[in-house]
């Protein structure tokens, strides 16, 4: 049964929203006036397949949180021993994000068809995505969705965090730049132009570094209109250059070779990609078909590569623990811990471990990285501020000593 958003007004005359499944349109606003609701706008809430009719409004993308949240809601339900079909119908009332309420709804009409939960999650891609299939058809096919879905839930605070954590060491040193930059362009710009114009008439030659902060604060003043073209027209251009999967292989392989930046950037993607093996090795899903969708959740093309040529190995027949030390494309750590538990047989325990393993490296890295960045920074400002006030204080030192 099909979910449409309404709009409409109660007895008092106050406008009321919100979801509600119905046969067709007219049916739905049959069922508000039952509720002694007049009905003032009704329309489908996601357009189905095929369909003709108008599109949905957009709603907003639900985020890691809401969806984590949505996912512990219904797997507390399903674990009640609650059908799917209600179980969804109670968590779209329960959740307060109008696009999963939706979702939500959707998914409980297709599951009333006899579809599965995981073909029903099809139709939603763009939230869904490949990991969240796979485990719950995994948990469909055992028997044991609602475990699942609350190790899934579980697995997207964690990856939240892991985002978190990449943001942290590379977000904040990058404001802290841009902070600085326009901290000392507004000095240039504004406050330096009106000091130095009180030298033009004192009949001298100004210090060197006088006269090249005149320069700059020139150059700031007449081309920062250029510098923002430049700047816009440097993003579009590399947005164009990115779209070809050469240069991007070539971008994210150069990528890791950077010092401190290549290494976080490895050390999420590791850390990721074992953390996503590790839920769906212990969901019981097989290591070739977990390697080809874990595979998926990286972000560097260059170690997709590396791991697509590892899942080929697999396949082949060759020991996964192998296939790594070969391509060389995870930590080393991580490759021990994984050739021991193929070892004792208990590969699924030794990945989530190596993947807490690289979480807590990490944390390392980012307090080691911005302990180091911050510090730069600051001596940075502080250097060319300094700069600046030697080339404001020097010719009034030369004015007073000439005047003495």
């Amino acid at each position: 049964m099909p979910a449409f958003e309404y709009q409409a007004l109660d007895p008092r005359g106050r406008t009321k929203k919100g979801l509600l499944e119905a046969d067709s349109e007219r049916h739905a606003r049959q069922l508000l006036r039952e509720q002694k609701l007049l009905p003032t706008a009704v329309q489908a809430s996601h357009r189905q397949r095929g369909s003709t009719g108008p599109k949905p409004r957009s709603t907003r993308k639900p985020g890691h949180r809401d969806l984590a949240l949505f996912t512990r809601q219904l797997a507390t339900l399903i674990q009640s021993g609650i059908p799917v079909e209600e179980a969804l119908q109670a968590t779209a009332r329960q959740t307060r994000h109008k696009g999963l309420q939706s979702i939500a709804l959707q998914l409980r009409a297709k599951v009333r068809e006899g579809h599965s939960l995981a073909n029903a999650l099809l139709d939603f891609p763009q939230v869904f995505k490949p990991v969240y299939r796979a485990l719950v058809a995994s948990g469909e096919k055992s028997g044991d969705l609602g475990l699942v879905l609350e190790q899934l839930a579980t697995y997207t605070e964690e990856s939240q965090q892991l985002r978190n954590t990449l943001q942290q060491a590379l977000v904040y040193p990058a404001a802290l730049m841009v902070f600085a930059i326009a901290v000392i362009a507004l000095l240039m710009g504004f406050v330096v132009p009106k000091v130095v114009s009180q030298f033009e008439d004192m009949g001298q030659t100004l210090p060197w570094i006088t006269r090249a902060l005149i320069q700059i604060s020139d150059a700031v003043v007449v081309g920062w209109p250029y510098a923002i073209i430049f700047i816009v027209l440097s993003i579009v251009f590399w947005r164009w250059w990115m779209r070809s999967p050469a240069r991007r292989l070539r971008w994210h392989r150069n990528i890791l070779r950077i010092p401190l930046i290549g290494n976080l950037l490895w050390i999420v993607d590791s850390a990721r990609l074992l953390q996503t093996l590790g839920i769906l090795l212990h969901s019981g899903v097989p290591l070739v078909e977990a390697l080809k969708v874990a595979t998926e959740t990286l972000s560097n093309t260059q170690l997709q590569k590396e791991l697509q040529a590892v899942t080929q190995e697999v396949t082949e027949g060759r020991s996964f623990s192998h296939a790594l030390q070969q391509a060389d494309c995870l930590p080393a750590l991580a490759g021990y811990m994984i050739a021991s538990g193929e070892r004792s047989g208990e590969l699924p325990d030794m990945v989530k471990r190596a993947a807490v393993t690289l979480e807590r490296d990490l944390d390392s890295q980012v307090q080691m990285f911005l302990g180091l960045i911050e510090p730069a920074v600051i001596v940075l400002m502080g250097i060319q501020v300094m700069a600046i006030v030697l080339a404001i204080l020097m010719p009034i030192v030369q004015l007073n000593t000439f005047v003495g």
